[in-house]
């Protein structure tokens, strides 16, 4: 009883310490937004002031959510709801202080103003996704959601079935990119990029869906090591990593990078019960010094202003591009630009800031019943509606609010926030956002990595799409149907059976 009392008052001690840090940031919000508005007269200040106020704001709401909930600030236990708000910090706050330097191509396009307007909106948004994470859906949804857990804790086991598991689930993962490269001419950022807004098949999804088995192999052989300490699975460990890590590469994307670390970092969070921080502070100096100088080189070989490389001419030019980059610039010349490159690419005040200035003055709201409809209808599959129509979100936008021409195959990030404003301003970026805040509230409640290998499954899953937030409302509900197939899949592929009673 007495260790009981003690925990009681240590667990209320932190929670009045995370009160207190989340009442100095939203003090300091309070004097960075009257330097702010002290600075209205000079544009570029203001928004420095301003982007600092939001991550400051965030990083409140951050401590507050911390010092309500049952998880407390769950960073370590890979909780979505801190996660977005850590995320929002460095996305909608610390990176819009490049807003601060001259911008060029599409940014060049959005006024200052339309920045400042897009902070306050994204303030409120970010609110109310707090207030319905605190609020939560109801004691039902909870109970249902967590014995849905249960019943899949009482079939399977958390135990990996065994050393060749994770083998198989990336040789499934492998063979689904393979067909779909075959099928579509497209391999990542490389091919033919076209086809992804001019056709689709029917089985095209399902290839896509059984994909995102090949970083469930790398996760499944890290909980092996760090979950079960299986010394032999090291070894797969680090040749799947390997395999994953040299794939994204070639594809020429970034997202696979930091999809792969997760893959090891969340199972090993989770077994140590804390942030490996060396290890992420590795893993970020390699990102800006090694993969994104290499990703720049790469994209710009395979899409030049001159020509187009074919899927083999850009896999044959990768090798020589990386010793370049391996063997080109220092560390300390690359950093810099590398860093202030990353600031702005993962920027995300863009997109709610040019709907703000577009809309409804140029391009009126979009009906708000499209909110509920477009993902239901984006749900059906195409085996079943051949002529549905393809979901480009991104591409749409970019002809749409930046005037891009169609012939130039590029996704502009969306961002919920943007997507509710522009479907009916300011009422739906509310209801959206508590709606949000309330779901992500019921996974949070349920997903235990720590004590629940099944979890962290359907984390790394969810956690791109989730935290990274530059998909389009649509896009992001009308996923989670086939992301909780993927993962029941996995779960069911990966995890010795229990022994029945």
């Amino acid at each position: 009883m007495t260790a009981a009392l003690l925990g009681g008052r240590e667990t209320a001690s932190v929670a009045s310490y995370r009160v207190i840090a989340a009442t100095a940031c939203l003090a300091a919000t309070a004097v960075l937004c009257g330097e702010a508005l002290a600075a209205s007269a000079v544009a570029t200040r203001a928004i420095v002031w301003a982007a600092l106020a939001l991550a400051c704001y965030c990083l409140g709401l951050l401590f507050l959510v911390g010092a309500v909930g049952a998880n407390g600030v769950g960073l370590s236990r890979w909780k979505f709801g801190p996660w977005i708000l850590a995320w929002s910090v460095l996305a909608f706050g610390a990176a819009t202080l490049t807003w601060s330097q001259v911008q060029t191509s599409t940014a060049a396009q959005i006024a200052v103003s339309s920045v400042l307007r897009a902070l306050w909106l994204v303030a409120v948004a970010l609110t109310c996704l707090a207030v319905g994470y605190i609020i939560g859906p109801g004691r039902p949804v909870r109970q249902l959601a967590g014995r849905a857990m249960e019943a899949l804790g009482r079939r399977l086991s958390g135990t990996v079935r065994s050393l060749l598991t994770p083998w198989m689930l990336y040789a499934i993962g492998l063979a689904a990119r393979f067909a779909s490269i075959v099928t579509t001419g497209r391999f990542g950022y490389v091919g033919d990029v076209s086809s992804a807004v001019s056709s689709a098949s029917g089985y095209g999804q399902y290839l896509s869906d059984l994909s995102l088995l090949a970083p469930l192999g790398v996760c499944a052989a890290a909980l092996q090591v760090y979950g079960e300490r299986r010394p032999k699975a090291r070894l797969s460990l680090a040749v799947l990593f390997l395999a994953e890590i040299a794939f994204g590469a070639a594809a020429g994307g970034k997202a696979s990078f930091v999809i792969a670390i997760l893959a090891v970092v969340i199972p090993l969070s989770a077994a140590r019960r804390r942030l490996p921080v060396a290890a992420c502070v590795v893993f970020t100096g390699v990102f800006l010094v090694v993969v994104i100088p290499f990703n720049q080189a790469y994209r710009g070989a395979a899409r030049g202003s001159s020509e187009t490389l074919t899927t083999s001419e850009a896999l044959h030019s990768a090798p020589e591009i990386l010793q370049q980059t391996l063997t080109g610039q220092k560390a300390t010349a690359l950093l810099p630009d590398s860093a202030t490159y990353l600031m702005q690419r993962i920027r995300e005040i863009d997109s709610p800031a040019i709907v703000m200035q577009r809309t409804p003055g140029q391009i009126p709201y979009s009906s708000p019943l499209q909110l509920i409809e477009a993902p239901l209808v984006d749900m059906v599959p195409r085996v079943l509606w051949p002529g549905k129509p393809i979901l480009a979100s991104g591409y749409q936008f970019s002809q749409e609010y930046y005037g891009l021409p169609s012939s130039l195959y590029t996704s502009s990030a969306i961002t919920p926030i943007a997507d509710l404003y522009r479907h009916g301003g300011w009422i739906p970026v509310i209801a959206g956002m508590c709606l949000l805040g309330c779901g992500v509230r019921v996974l949070d409640d349920v997903l235990d990595v720590r004590s629940n290998p099944h979890a962290v499954f359907l984390v790394l899953l969810l956690f791109p799409s989730l935290v990274n937030g530059e998909q389009d409302w649509q896009s992001l509900l009308a996923s989670m149907p086939a992301t909780m197939i993927v993962w029941l899949l996995a779960t069911a592929l990966t995890f010795q059976p229990r022994s029945p009673r």
